[in-house]
């Protein structure tokens, strides 16, 4: 039987944890949190979703999903509008604060993806990309 570290679920938690960390000491100034970064992603290259968009997409649950975008709201990085084809759902547009917010973590975002892979090659980092994407893709 193989070690428990040594399976795939613990070495891939492993480093995603560690990537998390990160990421997050680098959010706290902004008071949002890893997930809530990914969200206001998500909105910045599809502008007008709504929340069952955002969480289908994202696979967060509808009442994650509002108690998110509330925050995100609140800070002032997205904002929500009627849906003008559906009364009972908003679109939601980041503000020029969140794009703002974007722009500045995603060199840090990036910098620490270098980091944490600084171990393997441009070609490793490349093959690893390729096999996580087909594994994503067909889940």
């Amino acid at each position: 039987m193989e070690k428990w570290n040594q399976s795939y679920g613990f070495l891939l938690g492993k480093v995603l944890q560690q990537m998390e960390t990160k990421f997050a000491e680098g959010l706290v100034p902004y008071h949002i949190n890893a997930r809530q970064y990914g969200v206001l992603l998500f909105i910045n290259g599809n502008p007008y979703s709504s929340q069952k968009d955002i969480s289908e997409n994202l696979q967060i649950d509808r009442t994650t999903m509002v108690s998110h975008i509330d925050h995100l709201e609140t800070l002032g990085f997205v904002e929500r509008t009627r849906n003008p084809n559906d009364r009972r759902s908003y679109s939601l547009m980041i503000t020029p604060k969140g794009k703002d917010l974007l722009d500045s973590r995603w060199e840090f975002l990036n910098d620490i993806e270098l980091e944490v892979l600084a171990p393997l090659s441009n070609q490793e980092r490349q093959l690893l990309k390729e096999f996580l994407i087909k594994i994503w893709t067909t889940l």
